[in-house]
């Protein structure tokens, strides 16, 4: 029989940046380029970080809370053990980059794009993806509230020991997209499930939901 198990996430391996020094994040120069740095504890509410691109940086314990990020660029880089209620990060930029063991309240990543990154264990509360560009991502030991993937592409997504209490995929375009090793709780858009991959246990869990949409009454 043909193999239709879907492709897995390509990521680089797990290697932590090689900083070359301390950054401070207040001290960013007008090019707004920070390269081979390590933040540790930094906090970042009240800057302006618009625009700004980090390669090869680490983070430690950041706060990033009350920072702007729209269309930041992480490039390379490691972040760990961030508490941060609300990130703004629309129309921003993660390349192979880690995102681990961190807290977010509300993730606004609308129109971001996401090329080999991965999210290795913590907890998201709204994560709004909403129109945004998903390529080689890894979810893993994460327990999100709300995954809002409205209008967005998806390629190579997989999740494995993970919660989703509520999964949003209005309009959204799924290719190789692997929720075996998600635990839904409530779905809204079962036509944007095209293209993904769920076990026969999840498939009995959404039967009701499927059957609403098919306008079936089931006696």
């Amino acid at each position: 029989m043909p193999n239709h198990a879907p492709k897995p996430p390509r990521l680089p391996a797990d290697v932590p940046p090689s900083y070359s020094g301390a950054g401070d994040l207040s001290a960013l120069g007008a090019d707004g380029l920070a390269e081979h740095l390590l933040y540790d504890s930094d906090d970042a509410e009240g800057l302006d970080l618009e625009d700004t691109v980090f390669r090869d940086c680490l983070f430690r314990r950041v706060a990033l809370h009350g920072a702007p990020l729209l269309r930041a660029s992480f490039g390379e880089c490691r972040l760990e053990d961030l508490n941060v209620p609300v990130l703004e990060a629309a129309n921003s930029g993660w390349r192979n980059t880690r995102i681990v063991r961190s807290r977010i309240g509300s993730a606004e990543l609308h129109g971001a794009s996401l090329r080999s990154v991965a999210f290795d264990g913590g907890k998201l509360g709204y994560v709004n993806l909403r129109a945004a560009k998903l390529g080689d991502v890894l979810f893993r030991d994460v327990i999100i509230d709300e995954l809002d993937l409205g209008g967005a592409s998806l390629e190579r997504v997989a999740f494995e020991d993970c919660r989703i209490d509520s999964l949003v995929l209005n309009g959204a375009k799924l290719k190789d997209t692997d929720l075996r090793g998600a635990q839904m709780r409530r779905l809204t858009g079962v036509s944007g499930l095209r293209g993904a991959t769920i076990d026969g246990f999840q498939l009995q869990d959404l039967a009701p939901i499927l059957a609403a949409e098919a306008g079936l009454t089931v006696l």
